[in-house]
């Protein structure tokens, strides 16, 4: 065989030394190979040196940082020289953005975010490089987006500049979300991941009114849950804690969940399980991509379940075992807590609601006397205590709910007289009248939607 090869090689020396033009063409090419290696070496040399010169960092929309970012960035005076901006509504309690109305009750802010471009930013004396881009999602699905596209910022200095990138962050996520002031942050389901929905002011736990130590026993078990990571870590024991909210509708069952996320500075999953387009699979990986430190809410879990079968009707794709598998299955997030609310935690298969799974169980019931009159005096603080309890006890206990009772004080707000003059038609109203027919949710409803 290397004979062969031998013999083939002569013969071709032998063809190039008599035909010049195979020759000359041999020589050609060569050169050319040279030329184009030559061409290449610049580029070579020059992704060698940034390579290992250069640190960037990417960080997508879907992430805090992004927004963070992004209102840092509008905030410097060379953000003044961008020219491709993206115009978007803005919440008026949150920083950045600018004015475009505002009213008696209400003010509209807006903001200019950049896309599409590349921009020179300063920080501490060192040099930045921002790349904006907006690149459009094609057949995804997506929950309430604008508009279908995912945004990015890309951040670049030398590597030598790392403490200032890691102050320039800091500075930003100071600048963009003051942590000094307490902020319920709400996040959506997006396809199998979570989505940033807003930041809002939290309700105050002292605006609550439950019966007993009901947020007292809530808070100290969360607060010793979050506290406990590495006792679990070392008993291997998941770090997960579950919750059950049980009683009759209209008595803030979710609004003590936000509340309590509020307080706790958690981030809020609501989790709307009769989703058409949420099945066993995007449910385990929703889950298992929860944001750290969060709270996951299921509202009417017997709406979804009653033991282990759908009531009729029920489009739900999700079966009795995935949401089992999902919950405390291997792929579950670590640290995470679920609450879930019913009006009828009868109807609900043991296997669901068991310690590992919910582990605390919390009546929320219907009013009770001391309820009424604290109530009583959150909306007219002047009136007596002594009055105040004796026209709550005119209303045998727990048989309104607290959101009958609020929409009664309501009506009367201004007018403390009205309200006691009128508290004969709240003794003799029906239990099952009114706003307590049923649990309205304090969130819109979070539904995974599909665009075409």
């Amino acid at each position: 065989m290397s004979d062969f090869f031998h013999m083939m090689l002569e013969e071709a020396k032998k063809a190039l030394s008599q035909n010049q033009f195979a020759s000359g063409g041999l020589v050609l090419m060569i050169l050319g190979a040279v030329a184009a290696w030559l061409r290449m070496v610049p580029r070579q040399i020059y992704t060698f040196v940034y390579s290992r010169v250069m640190l960037t960092v990417h960080v997508q929309s879907k992430d805090d940082a992004y927004d963070w970012l992004r209102i840092w960035v509008l905030a410097q005076p060379q953000s003044k020289k961008m020219r491709t901006l993206e115009l978007s509504a803005h919440d008026a309690d949150e920083e950045g953005g600018f004015l475009v109305s505002s009213g008696k009750h209400s003010e509209q802010r807006a903001m200019l975010t950049p896309i599409d471009g590349t921009y020179t930013l300063r920080f501490q004396k060192r040099l930045f490089v921002l790349e904006a881009e907006r690149r459009r999602l094609e057949g995804q699905m997506y929950a309430g987006r604008s508009s279908n596209y995912e945004r990015s910022f890309t951040l670049t200095t030398p590597f030598w500049n790392r403490s200032a990138l890691e102050q320039l962050i800091a500075q930003a996520y100071l600048v963009a979300v003051k942590p000094e002031t307490p902020q319920l942050s709400l996040w959506r389901p997006d396809i199998d991941d979570w989505d940033i929905l807003e930041r809002r002011t939290p309700r105050p736990l002292s605006s609550l009114v439950y019966a007993e130590d009901v947020l007292e026993r809530l808070m100290l078990d969360m607060k010793a849950f979050l506290a406990d990571e590495q006792w679990y870590l070392e008993m291997g024991i998941p770090w997960r804690r579950g919750y059950m909210l049980h009683g009759p509708p209209g008595n803030g069952k979710s609004s003590l969940v936000a509340a309590l996320a509020g307080a706790l500075e958690l981030n809020l999953c609501p989790l709307n399980l009769s989703s058409l387009l949420l099945d066993d699979e995007r449910l385990v990986k929703l889950l298992a991509n929860l944001p750290s430190r969060s709270i996951l809410l299921l509202e009417d879990i017997d709406a979804v379940f009653v033991g282990r079968e759908k009531p009729e009707g029920s489009g739900s794709k999700i079966s009795f075992a995935g949401l089992l598998n999902a919950l405390d299955g291997v792929a579950a997030q670590q640290g995470c807590m679920v609450f879930m609310t019913t009006n009828h935690r009868q109807k609900l298969d043991p296997a669901l609601i068991r310690p590992g799974r919910c582990d605390l169980h919390i009546l929320i019931d219907n009013a009770s006397s001391a309820q009424i009159a604290a109530m009583l005096r959150r909306f007219f603080p002047e009136i007596d205590l002594e009055l105040a309890q004796s026209f709550a006890s005119r209303i045998p206990e727990r048989t309104l709910s607290m959101a009958r009772v609020q929409e009664f004080l309501l009506r009367h707000r201004n007018d403390m007289q009205g309200a006691l003059r009128d508290w004969p038609k709240l003794e003799r109203s029906d239990p099952q009248a009114g706003p307590n027919s049923s649990e309205k949710s304090v969130f819109q409803p979070l539904l995974l939607e599909q665009t075409n």
